[in-house]
């Protein structure tokens, strides 16, 4: 009884969760390029979008970054840049990191593609 407690409460939480979003996320895979310094050095590295939103984007990355890491990523298609930071502690999935990102002011039209409305649900 109390196992199934838990996961009703877990599925409560991620729901919760999911309604607290500011916007839609969209699940795509673009190539963008993070610039950032280390040590000293300008780095260049390429790497994808898991998803997306106006406010920044879930990356899939070999590299770990801790939160709070100040990143330019670039949109490798159009050359644009914005200022982003790591949101939170990466998780490793395999050999690569789920790097979220958020940019310092919502840019929906960064990712070139059109976000579905605010109150769009999926059935």
């Amino acid at each position: 009884m109390r196992e199934t407690q838990r996961q009703v409460e877990a599925e409560v939480s991620l729901i919760s969760g999911a309604d607290r979003r500011r916007s839609q996320r969209v699940m795509i895979r673009i190539s963008v390029i993070l610039h950032f310094t280390a040590q000293g050095k300008a780095i260049s590295l390429p790497v994808f979008t898991a998803n997306v939103n106006v406010h920044g984007a879930l990356l899939l990355c070999p590299q770990n970054f801790a939160s709070g890491t100040q990143l330019v990523i670039e949109h490798k298609m159009t050359h644009e840049r914005q200022n982003c930071r790591v949101t939170r502690t990466p998780q490793r999935t395999g050999s690569e990191f789920h790097v979220p990102v958020e940019f310092e002011k919502a840019t929906p039209e960064f990712w070139k593609i059109a976000f579905p409305p605010p109150d769009w649900k999926a059935d």
